[in-house]
C-alpha cells in the first residue's frame, strides 16, 4: 500500500490560483482526509492525485515513483465520486464487474469478485437489480463496491457522502472505516464536513484558499490548533473566541495570565464550568436540547457566547463561568497560537 507524496504542487484555472505551493503526505494504509471550506483547493488536489487534472508545478510521488505525468489508469488508483456513476441500463452485478474482463479476469473469477465486493457492502441481493430501483444510499453501496472490487491499493473519495442524509451517511462512514481497516489500503477522501472528517480521519488536512493550513489527528487539531483558522473551523458547536478589545477579555486578561501578545483567546464550549449567580457576569439568551447535553447561550458581558452543559438553564438566568488554565488557547495579532 503506497504512501502518497505531493511536493510543491500549485495550478490554476486562468487567472485564479487552485493551489498554491501544496506539499502533502498520505501516510501507508490510513485514512487522510481533505477538510476546508468550497474553494479551497480539496477536490483540485485529489484530482491531481488522480491524475484526472494536471499541476503546473510540483511532483507527485506513489512511495519513490514519480507519478507526476502518468494517466489516470496507470496510477492503478480508485475514485469514488459524489454521486453514484453508474450505468442506469445495466444490473449492478454489471456495473461493479465492469471493466474486469479488459484488465484480463475470467468469469468465474469475475464472478467471485463481484459477490466478494458485494458482500462487504451487503448488496448481494442486489446484484440483479437496476440503479433505477435503488435508494440513494443502495446507489452509493454499490459505486463503491465497483470501486474496491479490484482491490486497489489507494482509494480516492471525492465528497461520497455529501448527497445521503445524516444515517445513511454515518453509516458509509463506518463501512468505508471497517473496509479500510480490513484490507489496509491508503485512502485520502475530501469533505467540508468536518463532523464526518472527525469521524473517518487518521490523519486531517486542512485547507484554505489553495494551501494546507495544518494537519494532523482529529484531536490534534481540536486540542491544539495551530492558529485561530483551525481552532474556528474544527469542533462543534464552534470555539468561543474572546477578543481584546472586549470588556470580557479585559476582565480576564488577569486571571488567565494573558501576556501583551495575545489578541484573543479561544475557549471550546466544553470547556466550561458554570454556577448559577444571581450577581453573574453571564445571562443565559438561549437554551436547547442537544441529545445527551444542553447548549446554553448567554451574554457575558459584551460577548456571546455557548457553552456545552449537562443541565439546563431557562433564559434570563444569571450566573458565573469557570475553565481550567489549560483549557485556554492563546492567539496573536496574525491569528497564530501563543504561549502566555
Amino acid at each position: 500500500m503506497p504512501e502518497i507524496r505531493v511536493e510543491k504542487l500549485s495550478t490554476s484555472y486562468g487567472k485564479q490560483h487552485i493551489l498554491k505551493n501544496v506539499d502533502f503526505i498520505a501516510e501507508t494504509g490510513k485514512i487522510s482526509v481533505l477538510l476546508g471550506p468550497s474553494g479551497a483547493g480539496k477536490t483540485t488536489l485529489l484530482r491531481c492525485i488522480a491524475g484526472l487534472s494536471k499541476q503546473e508545478e510540483g511532483k507527485i510521488f506513489f512511495d519513490e515513483k514519480d507519478v507526476s505525468d502518468l494517466t489516470p489508469p496507470e496510477r492503478k488508483i480508485s475514485m469514488i465520486f459524489q454521486n453514484a456513476a453508474l450505468f442506469e441500463h445495466t444490473r449492478i452485478k454489471d456495473n461493479i464487474a465492469y471493466g474486469l474482463h479488459k484488465l484480463g479476469y475470467g468469469d468465474s473469477e469475475i464472478e467471485q469478485m463481484v459477490h466478494s465486493s458485494a458482500a462487504a457492502l451487503h448488496i448481494e441481493h442486489l446484484l440483479e437489480r437496476y440503479p433505477g430501483q435503488l435508494s440513494g444510499g443502495e446507489r452509493q453501496r454499490a459505486s463503491i463496491a465497483r470501486a474496491i472490487v479490484r482491490r486497489p491499493s489507494t482509494l480516492l473519495l471525492d465528497e461520497p457522502f455529501s448527497s445521503l442524509d445524516a444515517r445513511l451517511s454515518e453509516e458509509l462512514c463506518d463501512e468505508m472505516i471497517r473496509l479500510q481497516k480490513n484490507s489496509g489500503m491508503t485512502m485520502i477522501m475530501v469533505t467540508h464536513d468536518q463532523k464526518e472528517a472527525m469521524r473517518m480521519g487518521d490523519v486531517i488536512a486542512l485547507m484554505n484558499e489553495g494551501r494546507i493550513v495544518s494537519c494532523g489527528t482529529p484531536s490534534e487539531l481540536y486540542d491544539s490548533p495551530p492558529d485561530l483558522f483551525t481552532a474556528q473551523f474544527i469542533g462543534i458547536p464552534k470555539i468561543n473566541v474572546i477578543r481584546r478589545e472586549s470588556a470580557l477579555f479585559a476582565r480576564l486578561k488577569d486571571y488567565y495570565h494573558l501576556s501583551d501578545n495575545v489578541a484573543s483567546f479561544g475557549l471550546r464550549p466544553d470547556s466550561f464550568m458554570i454556577k448559577e449567580d444571581a450577581d453573574g457576569i453571564c445571562e443565559v439568551t438561549r437554551c436547547s436540547f442537544g441529545g445527551g447535553a444542553y447548549e446554553i447561550h448567554a451574554l457575558c458581558l459584551d460577548t456571546p457566547l455557548v457553552i456545552i452543559s449537562s443541565e439546563p438553564f431557562s433564559r434570563g438566568t444569571r450566573f458565573q463561568i469557570c475553565a481550567p488554565q489549560e483549557k485556554v488557547l492563546r492567539f496573536d495579532e496574525k491569528g497564530l497560537c501563543v504561549t502566555g
